[in-house]
């Protein structure tokens, strides 16, 4: 007889792959190797959501989620001008305007406080209580239902949030802040969906990848948003601002594509 999956067994499993990698980053991070920022900020924002949506599968967590959130604002600090300076490096080729070696250089200078919150003490306790929760769980009972009972239920709540704020964004008041927050909900159900792939299989799976795709969509326009209010800012004369308009004009239209097949 195949074994039914629990609630519990199936999201820890997901859970542990992201305190692994939340602890094996921070001295890389440290180190200022590439793409490890943005990898760290990746996993804690997995474990934060996967604790937000199913904390009850837990008796106890040693540690507040907060923590996890002011890790993830720290990182967040030197990745936005990360993905700033990547994106305009593209654009701009071998060119190298005052205003983009400035934008280097903070990106360089976020790396020391970053370094130093990554060594504070604070940030060690939270990583050996991460790696406590990942290797000895202390499961509700919750945790022992079958997965489908538990779990599916849950991943199609997220999934009904996620195309209410896509449904929203047609005639929203403010557009891009709709669209901002309908790449928030996708991200959330993605991450759930994510967690409970393991025990639920495709079903889980589909809306994971139905999430992605969105999140993707919506996440383009938000990057155009925050990159024309970098140059507005910083270079309201470059030609860069312009194209970066033209972008996200066509972005916009293919959501609007996109929102009128939903």
């Amino acid at each position: 007889m195949t074994e039914i999956p629990s609630a519990g067994g199936g999201v820890h499993e997901y859970l542990a792959v992201q305190a692994d990698a939340l602890i094996a980053l921070r001295e890389p991070v440290m180190a200022r190797e590439p793409d490890a920022v943005h990898r760290m900020r990746v996993a804690t924002r997995r474990l934060r959501s996967v604790l937000s949506t199913y904390g009850s599968l837990y008796a106890a967590v040693p540690f507040k989620r907060r923590r996890l959130r002011w890790l993830a604002d720290e990182l967040g600090k030197v990745r936005d001008l990360e993905v700033l300076r990547t994106r305009f490096a593209k654009r701009l080729g071998d060119e190298r305007p005052d205003w983009f070696t400035a934008l280097e250089a903070a990106e360089q200078a976020a790396y020391g406080p970053l370094a130093e919150a990554c060594a504070r003490e604070r940030t060690v306790k939270l990583l050996a209580a991460v790696g406590t929760l990942a290797a000895y769980p202390d499961f509700a009972p919750a945790a022992a239902r079958p997965a489908g009972e538990v779990l599916g239920p849950v991943v199609e709540a997220a999934r009904a949030d996620m195309l209410r704020a896509v449904a929203a964004v047609a005639g929203a008041a403010d557009a891009d802040e709709a669209r901002h927050r309908a790449r928030n909900a996708a991200k959330r159900t993605r991450y759930t969906a994510d967690a409970a792939a393991g025990a639920l299989g495709e079903e889980a799976a589909a809306v994971a990848a139905e999430a992605k795709r969105l999140q993707n969509r919506f996440g383009r326009c938000q990057d155009d948003i925050v990159a024309i209010r970098y140059l507005e800012a910083h270079a309201p004369d470059s030609p860069l601002l312009e194209d970066e308009r033209r972008r996200h004009a066509k972005h916009v239209a293919r959501v609007e594509e996109l929102l009128s097949a939903v």
